[in-house]
């Protein structure tokens, strides 16, 4: 059965609301992984910064040579500092030792880790063991020997997620004193800090961003579904009645006005109520381009001809 003009219209409107659909849905996947996006580079620019600051001290240290600080229970000598100068006393009698770049970021990490930030001075060749590199910093260190600026990841923490950060650290000229002995030299990866925090708050941003998103993007949804009921109702009523006038028309174009008595065809195409009368032959022709060949019926032949035909004869006879 041949579809209707009514149920193209009723396809169409569906193909239209399936491709809403699906473009409405696509919006939300790329919008929420923007979203996703968005807090991971904020995640990494606080793991930057932190490595910057610390850096920034380490170097502050390194061109000083070290500074002293007073020694007590929690600030013990470095047992790993190979310095003659390690461990001084004032002239008035106070015990000094020295904190070089590698203890000052031990120190640091121990302050940020009250704020639940860890950082993790590490190597490949550590000097102290505990600075020995985990599985990813091992992984990062390698690929940081093959040139990559930095690195982060994700991984699952007790309670969140936790967020890490790690970038090289260079070796330099007061790097040297300490490390020369290693085989180091200027401009060498000596190791890496890595920075890890919770991802916990940004995870509760993104998720409330989300929202927000999903909210749109439904409000959106169903106010495109409903404009496009609104106006397919409009369109499939108007298509119905179109339907219905053409079915109208077409009937109406199907019964021809004949003249009962000569047999001519009324048309509409002509300027004069006269002229608009036509032969069954010249209808016919001008519909279907059909020639006509001229004849006479038996019927026709008996009621027009016959009985002249046998007057005639009669007349002949009776000479």
């Amino acid at each position: 059965m041949s579809m209707t003009a009514t149920d193209k219209a009723k396809k169409y409107l569906l193909l239209i609301s399936i491709f809403f659909l699906l473009t409405t849905a696509v919006s939300l996947a790329l919008n929420i992984r923007g979203t996703q996006t968005q807090y991971r580079e904020l995640a990494t620019v606080m793991g930057r910064s932190f490595f910057q600051t610390i850096v920034a001290t380490r170097k502050w240290n390194a061109e000083h040579g070290g500074v002293y600080v007073p020694i007590t229970p929690q600030t013990q000598p470095n047992p790993f500092l190979e310095d003659p100068l390690r461990d001084v006393t004032t002239t008035g009698g106070m015990r000094l030792t020295k904190v070089n770049p590698a203890y000052m970021t031990r120190m640091v990490s121990e302050i940020l880790r009250t704020k639940e930030i860890q950082a993790h001075i590490t190597s490949l060749k550590p000097i102290r063991p505990q600075n020995k590199a985990d599985e990813w910093e091992t992984e990062v260190l390698s690929a940081f020997e093959r040139g990559t600026p930095e690195e982060t990841t994700l991984t699952r923490g007790a309670g969140a997620d936790i967020f890490r950060y790690m970038a090289p650290l260079k070796v330099d000229a007061p790097c040297l004193k300490c490390h020369e002995k290693q085989g180091y030299k200027t401009g060498d990866i000596r190791g890496g800090i890595s920075v890890s925090f919770s991802y916990a708050p940004f995870q509760t941003a993104m998720t409330g961003q989300n929202q927000k998103i999903i909210i749109i993007h439904l409000f959106f949804l169903a106010a495109g579904f409903l404009i496009i009921w609104f106006l397919g109702t409009r369109l499939i009523a108007r298509v119905r009645e179109l339907q219905e006038a053409q079915s109208l028309i077409s009937k109406l174009e199907n019964i021809l006005p004949i003249c009962s008595h000569c047999r001519k065809i009324r048309t509409d195409a002509t300027e004069t109520p006269e002229e608009s009368w036509i032969n069954l032959e010249e209808y016919l022709r001008e519909k279907t381009a059909t020639e006509f060949s001229h004849g006479i019926c038996p019927a026709c032949y008996k009621a027009l001809y016959e009985d002249d035909l046998l007057k005639a004869l009669g007349k002949q006879r009776d000479r």
